[in-house]
């Protein structure tokens, strides 16, 4: 392991192991919170297919936002792992009696039909949960690449020129100073914490 990726290992870990040790109470505050703050924004007023995630290993837990979504003429996708060896993943429907199974990962995710899938490009508003994010919109996943690869055609797209959004979910303590990133890596076009909305224009 070269000294970049170690460095990279350990702060991967020590911000998990933060998020992880935030007592129960409020991260349930901070979810609510961030949920709140997605429900009142203009990017979820005006999207209709959303991509979000089912919380484990301490991030933000967004069902309050899942329950809205479901009542409110907009459909819910979660992501779906087609190839672990190609960090190949797409976008399934997620309804409120939409089976589930675990992937790879272990990872619960909707048993769903080939000809139900979507790619990043057909959805509105991806939430994507991080490990880490600095204020220059680079994020820091769990290292498998996933939604680098699922929004590569995003690169170097401003905001303002994307149909699909990109946003970031997070706690506070999750910031970091700055990210070493490469040029496969997907910039964010935005952060949800529960202090506050940060969109990046560029």
């Amino acid at each position: 392991m070269n000294p970049q990726t170690q460095q990279s290992s350990t702060l991967r870990y020590t911000i998990r192991k933060k998020r992880r040790h935030l007592l129960k109470i409020k991260q349930h505050q901070y979810s609510h919170s961030i949920s709140q703050r997605i429900i009142h924004s203009r990017l979820y007023k005006y999207s209709r297919h959303i991509a979000l995630y089912l919380s484990s290993d301490g991030e933000v837990d967004l069902s309050p936002l899942i329950n809205h979504l479901h009542g409110h003429n907009k459909t819910a996708y979660l992501p779906v792992i087609l190839s672990r060896k190609n960090s190949l993943m797409y976008f399934a429907p997620f309804k409120k009696h939409t089976r589930l199974q675990r992937n790879c990962f272990g990872i619960l995710e909707p048993v769903y039909q080939k000809k139900q899938l979507r790619t990043a490009r057909q959805l509105d508003l991806i939430l994507a949960p991080l490990v880490g994010f600095d204020e220059f919109g680079n994020r820091m996943g769990m290292g498998g690449g996933y939604y680098d690869r699922a929004l590569q055609h995003l690169n170097n797209r401003p905001f303002n020129c994307c149909k699909t959004k990109y946003i970031g979910i997070a706690y506070e303590l999750q910031k970091v100073q700055a990210l070493k990133c490469h040029h496969w890596d997907i910039p964010l076009h935005g952060i949800f914490t529960e202090k506050q909305i940060i969109y990046f224009k560029k």
